[in-house]
């Protein structure tokens, strides 16, 4: 697992990389990354873990995860679980939705 920066990860979703937001629906409603997947209903509160069929079945695909910002960590949680489950381009966008959208760059509702 890798962190990237707000600006790589537009690059890497540019490319053909898959965003997954694990915040809450509410929030994903109000606002997200283009062509983001919402796998929070995957979340599992208690163990901190998603299930592994959220990341999709392409374990070579480049995977950007992200939350709020730096003050959650349910998108870290998720991308270590997706390394721990054998994906191996992992990226966790640690500023999250916050950077994100703080930086200007494209959202869609």
């Amino acid at each position: 697992m890798a962190t990237v920066t707000a600006a790589d990860a537009k690059q890497l979703i540019d490319k053909g990389g898959v965003a997954l937001d694990v915040r809450k629906k509410a929030a994903y409603v109000e606002g997200h990354v283009p062509g983001a997947k919402s796998i929070r209903s995957a979340f599992n509160e208690q163990a901190k873990t998603v299930d592994p069929t959220a990341f999709g079945p392409n374990k070579d695909a480049v995977i950007i995860i992200y939350g709020h910002g730096t003050d959650g960590w349910s998108a870290v949680d998720a991308a270590k679980t997706a390394a721990e489950a054998g994906y191996k381009n992992v990226k966790w966008l640690r500023g999250g939705w916050s950077e994100w959208s703080k930086a200007g760059l494209p959202t869609e509702q």
